[in-house]
């Protein structure tokens, strides 16, 4: 499946799996053009990000491929978190 990457201002932000990324360049550039809006994802996590979006904003999409991740389902009542890798203890 493909992941897409939105980047504000250099931030990342992978979208949710159901979110529609063509959809997503539409609103930011109406809100663009509008001079100040907000645009609201869902990301990974089944979290909610509102963006305020103004021409000076730089925003970015970055597609890849992945695998489907059934956690992802963009319900934002079940957020989750992924595990750091600093929470893994080495066995020697």
């Amino acid at each position: 499946m493909e992941q897409v990457t939105m980047s504000v201002n250099g931030a990342p932000y992978i979208l949710a799996q159901g979110q529609d990324p063509e959809q997503i360049k539409n609103d930011v550039v109406a809100a663009a053009r509008d001079g100040a809006e907000f645009v609201t994802v869902s990301v990974f996590g089944n979290r909610s990000l509102d963006v305020l979006v103004t021409p000076g904003v730089p925003i970015t999409f970055e597609s890849e491929t992945v695998d489907f991740d059934p956690h992802d389902d963009g319900d934002l009542d079940s957020q989750f978190f992924t595990s750091d890798l600093d929470d893994y203890q080495l066995e020697h």
